[in-house]
């Protein structure tokens, strides 16, 4: 086990899914690599010119899911080759409530069990608590989590 000032606190998914991420001064097609609740590792598409520190918003299509979430700020952790990776920073109610569904399902399925508890499957969130206090549901900033 590594250092736990180093391990992640969420799990992670690999998953492809296409997703486009707005700067403040143009909007990339890109694909999302591997997500959690925390972040994602994104290959771009193009030339998106990106540097560390700087504030995106992206929208993911997630497979099997109807409509696409939206990451309202995320900000760039990292930019290696044509790789990216992002942490989110502010996600609304609805799109966080998807992604937590989403990694929750692709996690019991990688493991081909029924339920996967809250804290194997990285999940902060679950169909009964959407609305519990503290969450910092809405588009209000997370704290740190990387």
């Amino acid at each position: 086990m590594g250092n736990p000032s180093t391990r992640r606190m969420y799990r992670r998914v690999e998953r492809d899914c296409h997703a486009c991420i707005l700067t403040s001064s143009a909007i990339h097609r890109c694909m999302v690599r591997d997500l959690s609740l925390s972040g994602f590792r994104v290959k771009r598409e193009g030339e998106a010119q990106l540097s560390e520190h700087m504030a995106v918003m992206i929208r993911v299509w997630l497979p099997g899911v109807s409509t696409p979430i939206d990451i309202d700020q995320a900000m760039v952790r990292w930019d290696r080759g044509n790789e990216f990776g992002v942490e989110i920073q502010s996600i609304s109610n609805g799109s966080d409530f998807q992604l937590a569904g989403f990694i929750a399902r692709a996690l019991q399925s990688s493991i081909g069990c029924d339920t996967v508890s809250s804290q194997a499957a990285g999940s902060r969130i679950s169909a009964g608590d959407a609305g519990s206090p503290g969450r910092g549901y809405g588009t209000q900033p997370r704290s740190a989590e990387a």
